[in-house]
């Protein structure tokens, strides 16, 4: 229980120090890679399709 306090606090410090000198957040980077992978599924499955054996 203590780490989980500890951890909370640290990605706090770290996310209040990334905020300040304009660091993407982590929701930021994840929102683009969903992005990223939805787009290389999408394309992967027009070619399965279009390439079918």
């Amino acid at each position: 229980m203590l780490w989980m306090a500890v951890g909370a606090l640290v990605g706090l410090i770290l996310g209040m120090i990334g905020g300040a000198l304009g660091w993407p957040s982590i929701d930021e980077i994840l929102v683009y890679a969903f992005f990223i992978i939805v787009f290389f599924t999408f394309v992967g499955g027009i070619f399965k399709w279009i390439f079918r054996l």
